[in-house]
This record gives C-alpha cells, structure tokens and sequence, in this order.
C-alpha cells in the first residue's frame, strides 16, 4: 500500500473542488503561488498552472459559466457537456499533483479523481436541475452561486496549506454526500434525457407508450394487475420529484389502468409500485423540455410528475390523472 503522502491526501478534496466549480479551482491554484499567502510551492506539477495564458482562458470560462447558470435552459446544456469536461478535468488535475509518483498510483488516482469530479458536478447541478424542474421554493441562484464560490476557495485553500485537514474534509464531504446525493444525481441525468428528448422531439408525436414496449421490470410490476384485462396498458418514463414513499428524486414509469395511474421504480432491493389514487392532480405545466404534473392536497407542497416532450400530450394527462 503507497504511502499517503500529501499529494494523495489533498486529492479526494481537490477532485470534488473540481467538480463543483472546475474554473474557479483553477483559477485559484493558478493565482496562489502569485499572493503572499502561500510561500510553499504547489504540491506535485500543479504549479504549471501558474501562466498568464492559463489563467486569462480559465477565467474567461468561468465568467461564460457564471453567465450561462443565469438561464435555465443554458445552464442545462453547459453542465451536460461538462458531464463529460468535468470527469476528464478531474483526471487531468491528478496528473498534474501525482507527478513524480509511481505510474500505477498515478493512474489509479485519475481514475479515482475523474470519479469524483463527476459525481460532484452531478450532485451539484441536481439541486439547481430540481430548482429549475420547478419543484420546490429554492434561494435565488445568484445566493447559491456565492455560496459555492466561498465553499471551493475554502476546499482550495485547505489542499494548498493543510493536507491533512483537507483529508478528513474530503472525507467528511464523501460521507455526507452518501446519504444525500443520490435523488441529486439522478435529476441531474434525467434532465439531460429531457435535453436529448427535446432536441428529437420531431421524430415522433406525442403520445404514450404501449404496454408492448415497456422494459420488462415495468411489465413484471403489472403482471397481475386486474384493472387492465388483455393487458392494455399505456405509460410512459418519467421522473418524480416528492412523491410519498419514493426518494426524494427517483426515476420510473407512470403507467395508466382501468382506474388511476400508478408509478413504478426499481431500488436495489426490487420493484415498488405507488398508486395515485389518493394524489389528486392540481395542475399541468408544460415548458419547452417537459410537462410537469402537481400532484396532492391543496396548501401542501406538491409531489411532482415530469414527463419528456415525446410523451403524452397536456390534453392527455388532464384526462388521464384525477383533478379534484
């Protein structure tokens, strides 16, 4: 086992940094060594950073992502192509602080660091996907933005003067996000799926899906439903956003039978199937990406239904869900 110098005990840190706000990471290991705070140089070759070229375009791209995050449907499209930028900057930034280590520790700290790179841009851009879904009352992204900034620069600052601390604070940050990241990340590829589903929207009309087509978890789930003789039913994926007894943000299927409509989702124990019956529907938004559809009792935060461009029209989901 390679000892944990400090290159390898700043790394968990620095990815996350990374995924969270790539430029402004950059940015500030390129600005360090400049100040006279940090009289130490960098640790591996993250002192490379420090050049005048670097700098001019990484904080040219970090003003066009702080304008970019100002408008929803921008924002989504910057951060789905950074889905990609982010996993293969993380394992860049690992190259250059493992320089000088033995190849296989280099090689698995990329990996490790593109990992983590990813899956934090993919737990952050979540919370501003659900805010942009329209699901809950969030702070004005400007406030968030801020937050973020001063959240990097004190990750930054921590890998650049206290390798030890900036350890357990990457490792604080991983424990947390176990438990609160998953419905994140996966609002945040359903919202690409809508992005893609909105770019080849003219291929199709929309409607929904016959029972013919759906995965085999959904048809398995339904099997022995009565309220659809001959097997007619109709659904469609889709994703819930506080619906009772689902996550908090969870991937699936509505499927509609002889009386209501029905959401299914698999978990890693199996399929759970959740009856609306009881969610009387309040409205349907529709926008550019997706129709949403508010279910629940009036005056309570409303459990929320998206469905793709592709899928079934307005008209339809009125007629299909139960308004009070």
């Amino acid at each position: 086992m390679p000892e944990l110098t400090p290159e390898l005990l700043v790394l968990p840190l620095l990815s996350i940094a990374a995924g969270v706000d790539l430029y402004l990471t950059l940015l500030f290991l390129g600005a360090a060594p400049t100040t006279t705070w940090w009289d130490q140089p960098l640790p591996g070759a993250l002192g490379d950073l420090n050049s005048l070229g670097v700098m001019l375009l990484v904080g040219m791209f970090y003003l066009l992502e702080f304008t970019a995050e100002r408008f929803p449907t921008a924002a989504l499209v910057w951060n789905a192509f950074h889905a990609v930028i982010r996993p293969l900057s993380g394992a860049l930034l690992a190259l250059l602080l493992l320089d000088g280590q033995p190849p296989l520790v280099i090689a698995t700290g990329a990996l490790a660091s593109g990992a983590l790179a990813a899956t934090a841009h993919a737990a952050r851009s979540g919370s501003a996907i659900m805010a942009w879904l329209g699901a809950r009352e969030t702070p004005h992204p400007l406030l968030v933005s801020l937050v973020e900034d001063v959240a990097v620069l004190g990750m930054v600052a921590l890998v650049i003067d206290q390798p030890t601390w900036a350890f357990f604070g990457g490792l604080l940050i991983l424990a947390a996000g176990a438990f609160g990241s998953a419905s994140r990340i996966r609002a945040f590829f359903f919202a690409i799926r809508l992005a893609t589903g909105r770019v080849f929207q003219g291929l199709g009309a929309a409607r929904w899906t016959d029972s013919s087509d759906f995965p085999e978890w959904v048809r398995a789930a339904f099997d022995d439903d009565i309220m659809a003789p001959g097997g007619g039913l109709r659904g469609n994926g889709v994703g819930a956003h506080g619906l009772p007894g689902a996550p908090r943000f969870a991937h699936g299927w509505v499927v509609v039978r002889g009386d209501s409509p029905a959401f299914v989702y698999r978990k890693w124990r199996g399929t759970t199937r959740i009856d609306l019956a009881g969610l009387p529907a309040r409205d349907v938004v529709e926008t550019g990406f997706f129709r949403r559809v508010d279910l629940g009792p009036p005056g309570d935060a409303p459990a929320c239904i998206f469905f793709g461009v592709n899928g079934p029209s307005t008209e339809s989901l009125r007629a299909e869900f139960l308004f009070d």
